[in-house]
C-alpha cells in the first residue's frame, strides 16, 4: 500500500518540477552555473554593479574574475596571474545598452607591480539574437568590442553575446579570415546550488 502511494505521488509531480529550471532575471540574482568542455563558471552578483565569477578548470586551476555588470572584466586572479583593468573613464556610461548604441571606455591594464599603456575600447551594439544553452534559450545583445592602442590602431576585436536578463556574457564570437567567425559559448546552465558543482 505504501509502495503504491509513493509511486502515485511520484507520478503526480510535473516533469517540469523535476528538471532544473532555466535561470532568469529573478533567479540570476542568486547566481548560476555555466559549463563548457569541463570548465565550470560559478556566477554570482557581488554588488549592484559587479559580478564575481569563479572559474574551475579541468586541470584543477581556479580563477576569480570581477566584471562590471557582467560585461567588462575589471580584475582577474589565479595562482599565476594577477591583472587589473583600471578605468580612467566613467564605465557607468556604458549602460544601459540599447540597439545600435556606441560607447567608449579607456582603461590602463595593470599587474600588482606595473601599469601598462592606456587602451581604448569601443563598444557597438550590433543587434539582438537568440541563443540556446542546453534546454534554455536567451535573447542576447551582440556587443562588438574593438580595442585600440594609444595610437588609435586596432589591436583586437570580438563580439560578446550578452544576456540583459542574466547580466552576463553567454558566448563570444571571434572574427576569422574570409568573413567567417568562431563561436565559443557555454553548453549548459543551471541555477546555483542545484546539483553537484
Amino acid at each position: 500500500m505504501l509502495k503504491a502511494f509513493v509511486l502515485a505521488s511520484a507520478l503526480s509531480i510535473p516533469i517540469s518540477a523535476l528538471a532544473d529550471p532555466c535561470p532568469n532575471a529573478q533567479t540570476a540574482k542568486q547566481g548560476f552555473i555555466l559549463e563548457r568542455q569541463g570548465t565550470k563558471a560559478n556566477v554570482r552578483p557581488a554588488s549592484d554593479h559587479f559580478i564575481h565569477v569563479t572559474n574551475h578548470y579541468p586541470s584543477g586551476k581556479k580563477q576569480d574574475v570581477i566584471y562590471y555588470k557582467g560585461l567588462l572584466p575589471i580584475s582577474r586572479f589565479d595562482d599565476t596571474t594577477q591583472s587589473i583593468s583600471i578605468p580612467v573613464s566613467d564605465v557607468r556610461t556604458v549602460f544601459p545598452l540599447t540597439l545600435k548604441a556606441r560607447r567608449a571606455v579607456t582603461y590602463a591594464p595593470a599587474t600588482p607591480s606595473k601599469v601598462g599603456a592606456l587602451v581604448s575600447l569601443e563598444l557597438t551594439v550590433m543587434g539582438m539574437e537568440e541563443i540556446g544553452i542546453g534546454s534554455c534559450s536567451y535573447e542576447v545583445l551582440a556587443v562588438h568590442h574593438r580595442y585600440m592602442n594609444a595610437e588609435g590602431k586596432t589591436t583586437s576585436e570580438h563580439t560578446d553575446l550578452y544576456s540583459p536578463a542574466l547580466g552576463f556574457v553567454l558566448a563570444k564570437r571571434y572574427p576569422e579570415r574570409g568573413g567567417r567567425h568562431t563561436l565559443v559559448q557555454y553548453q549548459s546552465i543551471k541555477p546555483l546550488g542545484r546539483g553537484p558543482f
